[in-house]
């Protein structure tokens, strides 16, 4: 597949503007993240620790204050699946404490983490007293919502080529840094495998023929969309 066409959707103004979009969009605006500091708890996590397991029961929503969180899910197979990972400015667990259900992946601290833990009761007081929170809250879960979408869209793509080159755009877009030669994802071929739901071999060799083509630069645990 030349370049052009399957760059057709990443062009430079796109490249430009992947970092910053999805962690600025999907962070709380200063003032929610104020008041939530005002009712929350701050808990401590080390590297690898299992902060929330899929099925849990959870009674309070949880802002990432510093660190990573790691978002997957396990397949019937038993293989895990990576969603995302929750950057700091990131709230998760809305939807579960709404609706009093359990959660639904696994959240694990990829390095050193502080999370806020903001209890049910205490949220929902907030949110009564104060519509901006509330407005700002919705728009996290708008965002949740097209994301899961767009995640489950990647991987109807009909070929591995176009899967993996779906998740590489996806990853961009809330997981990487501007660099002088294009996008820098901070990523490991065997968590892009995850991502694309193929094995970590046959997704090498497709990084390889984009990189035989001028698409990206492989790099240690990296990976670069080149303009």
């Amino acid at each position: 597949m030349p370049k052009n066409e399957m760059s057709s959707n990443f062009n430079n103004r796109d490249l430009a503007a992947l970092s910053p979009t999805w962690v600025e969009n999907s962070a709380l605006t200063p003032r929610s993240k104020e008041a939530l500091m005002r009712i929350g708890v701050i808990r401590h996590w080390q590297s690898g620790q299992v902060v929330l397991s899929r099925g849990q029961s959870l009674s309070a929503a949880l802002l990432l204050i510093e660190g990573r969180l790691r978002v997957s899910l396990t397949t019937v197979e038993g293989e895990e699946q990576l969603l995302r990972w929750m950057l700091p400015g990131e709230i998760s667990g809305l939807s579960s404490v709404f609706a009093e259900t359990t959660y639904p992946a696994d959240l694990v601290a990829a390095v050193p983490s502080q999370v806020l833990q903001i209890e049910r009761a205490k949220l929902m007081d907030l949110i009564g007293q104060d519509g901006t929170v509330a407005v700002d809250l919705l728009r996290i879960l708008g965002l949740r919502i097209n994301q899961l979408l767009d995640t489950l869209a990647d991987q109807g793509m009909p070929t591995l080529e176009k899967r993996v080159w779906a998740t590489l755009e996806r990853i961009a877009r809330f997981n990487s840094v501007q660099v002088p030669e294009g996008v820098q994802l901070r990523v490991s071929q065997s968590d892009l495998a995850q991502a694309a739901m193929a094995s970590r071999q046959r997704v090498n060799q497709q990084l390889r023929r984009f990189q035989d083509r001028g698409l990206i630069r492989l790099g240690y645990r990296n990976i670069v969309l080149l303009r």
